[in-house]
C-alpha cells in the first residue's frame, strides 16, 4: 500500500517515495520497543492520523496471523546476542546523530513573513515545493465588515505568529487578501492556504474553520494537527477561550469556484 509523502533520508541518500513497508532497521527497532509502527510511519511521511488508521490496519489483519505463527513455532523463541544488541544501539545512534544533524541545518523560520503579490511563486509554490509546509494567511484590507471582525480578524494573525515561534520548520506568511486575490469577500476572512509539494493542501475559511471566536493558541494548533501540518501533544481539542460567543462565518460558495492552480503560476 502506498502512501502520499516523501521519505528524505540523510543527505548522501537519495528520496523514496513513501510506503507502509518498513524496513529491516524498522522492525528491528520496533521489535525492541525503540520506535512504534506509527512513529515509523510518520517518519516516513505519514500524518499522525494516518499512522494510527495505518496502525489499527496493521493490528487488525495481522492478528490471526500471530496466532497461527505461534501455534506452529511453539516455545522457539529466537534468541538475539549481546553483540548483535550493541552493534544495533551504535547503529541506531549513528543514526539519530545524523537525523539531528539534519535537524540543525533545516531551515527554519520562527516568524511571519510579509509578501505581496510578485513574490507570491518564489514564497508559496517553489518554497512548499521540497516538502516544507507553508501557511498563507490573508489579511483584512483597510476596508472592514465590522469592529467585530476587525477584532477576530487581529486575533488570528496574533495566533499565527505565536504558532510560528512555536513550529519553526513550518513557514507561515501573510499577505494582503486583495492583493493576494483581487475580489476575495471579506467575509470570507480569516482565511488559510496550506501549501505543501509546491501545491495547495487544504483551506482553511471563516472564523468557524480556524477554531471559533473563542480561537486561541491550541485550539488552531490542533486543527493544523488534524491536518498533518504540525505535531503537537494536545489528545484533545481544548475549550475556546469565550464558548458563549459565537461568530458565524458567512463564506459561501464563491470559494467552490476558486482554484489554486490560479495562483501556481503568479511571478
Amino acid at each position: 500500500m502506498d502512501g502520499r509523502g516523501v521519505t528524505n533520508y540523510s543527505k548522501d541518500k537519495p528520496s523514496y517515495g513513501f510506503s507502509t513497508a518498513t524496513t529491516e532497521f524498522d522492525d528491528a527497532l520496533m521489535s525492541r520497543g525503540v520506535v512504534t509502527f506509527e512513529q515509523a510511519m510518520i517518519a516516513k511521511g505519514a500524518s499522525p492520523q494516518e499512522a494510527r488508521r495505518l496502525s489499527d490496519m496493521k493490528f487488525n489483519n495481522s492478528v490471526e496471523g500471530r496466532q497461527v505463527d505461534q501455534q506452529s513455532t511453539g516455545n522457539n523463541h529466537e534468541v538475539t546476542s549481546d553483540d548483535d544488541d550493541d552493534e544495533f544501539i551504535r547503529t541506531y545512534r549513528q543514526q539519530r546523530i545524523n537525523e539531528l544533524k539534519k535537524d540543525k541545518n533545516a531551515i527554519k523560520y520562527g516568524d511571519v513573513i510579509y509578501i505581496s503579490r510578485p513574490d507570491w511563486n518564489r514564497e508559496v509554490n517553489e518554497s512548499s515545493r521540497s516538502g516544507t509546509w507553508v501557511i498563507v494567511n490573508l489579511t483584512r484590507h483597510t476596508s472592514s465588515l465590522s469592529a467585530r471582525h476587525d477584532e477576530i480578524c487581529d486575533v488570528v494573525e496574533e495566533t499565527i505568529r505565536e504558532l510560528a515561534v512555536k513550529f519553526e520548520q513550518v513557514k507561515f506568511v501573510f499577505i494582503s487578501s486583495t492583493s493576494a486575490i483581487e475580489n476575495w469577500p471579506a467575509e470570507n476572512l480569516p482565511t488559510l492556504f496550506c501549501y505543501r509539494y509546491g501545491k495547495m493542501q487544504h483551506q482553511l475559511i471563516g472564523i468557524n474553520a480556524l477554531g471559533g471566536s473563542g480561537l486561541n493558541v491550541d485550539r488552531l494548533e490542533w486543527r493544523l494537527a488534524r491536518l498533518g501540518i504540525v505535531e503537537t501533544e494536545l489528545e484533545e481539542d481544548p475549550l475556546p477561550h469565550n464558548k458563549s460567543a459565537e461568530f458565524r462565518s458567512h463564506s459561501k460558495a464563491f470559494t467552490d469556484d476558486f482554484c489554486d492552480d490560479d495562483y501556481d503560476g503568479v511571478d
